[in-house]
């Protein structure tokens, strides 16, 4: 039935200001960030800067190409191109947890107090 419906814009027991505020409870209310988010993507970051530099410096160096024994994909220049992807994502990895640990901080001192219902 049409008219047994409950209209939701007709507002219904609402408080006032002055009730609102006696039950207020004070809260600090600060932005934090995901640590996981800046770890991830600074190891992302790392891995990039890490594979740019290995495939930049290919020709002047000194790797001999060999068949990589067992895991052929790590022989002569391959080798070191994983290592510097591994070395790379570590570091991003410490590196984005660094600047989350700062902006992190930085949020602490800006936190601001309100007053939530």
């Amino acid at each position: 039935m049409p008219g047994d419906v409950a209209r939701p814009d007709v507002p219904g027991d609402v408080p006032s200001e002055a009730e609102l505020e006696r039950i207020a409870t004070p809260a600090t209310v600060r932005r934090a960030p995901r640590y996981r988010a800046f770890m991830v993507t600074g190891a992302l970051v790392g891995v990039v800067v890490a594979l740019v530099v290995a495939f930049a410096t290919a020709g002047s160096s000194g790797v001999a190409s060999d068949d990589g024994g067992v895991l052929p994909f790590l022989g002569g220049q391959n080798g070191v191109r994983w290592l510097l992807a591994l070395t790379g994502a570590v570091v991003g990895c410490f590196a984005g947890g660094g600047v989350a640990a700062f902006v992190d901080r930085r949020s602490a001192r800006r936190a601001q107090r309100s007053v939530r219902p």
